[in-house]
């Protein structure tokens, strides 16, 4: 088992430079006939948070707006992450269900190549927020690069392992198709993102048992308070991992059933 998933992680790491510049030239191409290119990524939570963070500060009755911007800043951009990797994760395989049948590329480019499209998507995205917010808040920048990595390294493991369950699950169940964003939207709605978790009273079981909550929050809290919560993302981690590794199992032994669904 663990020998087939150090061939498939040899085989990612040696086609690195394909699937990344394969990602990259899907941004370039999504922005190429506009004034200022990929920034619209990061503009466009930018203005998306402003507008319900002033909204929904009054709505909620938020001590302050500006600490509250910074927590739907936040969470809104990290949630358009994750949302968007789960969203488009069924149509990794079927997208590329040509060059799957005709050539010798092994399926796992395909699921590195989307992976790599968010994490480029969020980056460019997640950025411009962090350095907007830290006009706001100048500790924010210095918690980002202090306390972070650990959570972005969660976050990162997260899309990669989920989109890819969800991608071999919808190529025999179409149904995933229509059921998908139904579930991230109730997630979405049910989870505390713009709103904190007291606002759940006897509900806050929801977000504690909430994986996808979960990744999200402890990257938020570790910018926002400045805290490594190391106990909590060393457990996270080592789900990661493992789901990583089973996954990547899923993939090896459905490989040579992929063509008979897409």
């Amino acid at each position: 088992m663990l020998s087939k998933n150090f061939d498939l992680i040899k085989y990612g790491f040696k086609t690195r430079r394909a699937w990344w510049f394969s990602a990259t030239a899907r941004t370039r191409a999504r922005f190429s006939r506009t004034i200022i290119g990929s920034f619209w990524l990061g503009l466009a939570n930018l203005l998306f948070a402003l507008a319900l963070g002033g909204v929904y500060g009054i709505v909620f009755k938020a001590p302050s707006l500006k600490e509250y911007f910074i927590y739907i800043g936040l969470g809104f951009s990290i949630w358009a992450t994750i949302g968007g990797a789960l969203n488009s994760s069924p149509q990794i395989f079927e997208m590329n269900a040509h060059n799957i049948k005709n050539s010798r590329i092994h399926p796992v480019f395909y699921l590195l190549e989307e992976w790599a499209f968010q994490i480029q998507t969020f980056i460019q995205s997640f950025l411009l927020i962090i350095i907007f917010i830290a006009f706001l808040s100048p500790k924010i920048l210095v918690n980002f690069i202090i306390f972070s990595p650990l959570h972005l390294l969660n976050l990162f493991l997260f899309i990669l392992w989920l989109p890819l369950l969800i991608c071999l699950a919808a190529i025999k169940y179409q149904d995933l198709y229509q059921l998908l964003p139904l579930f991230t939207q109730l997630t979405f709605l049910l989870s505390p993102i713009f709103y904190t978790e007291k606002n759940l009273g006897n509900l806050t079981f929801i977000a504690k048992y909430n994986p996808i909550y979960q990744v999200l929050s402890l990257l938020r809290e570790s910018i926002i308070n400045g805290n490594f919560i190391f106990k909590e993302s060393i457990i996270l981690l080592l789900i990661n991992l493992f789901m990583v590794i089973f996954s990547f199992r899923i993939l090896e032994k459905t490989k040579k059933e992929l063509i008979f669904y897409i």
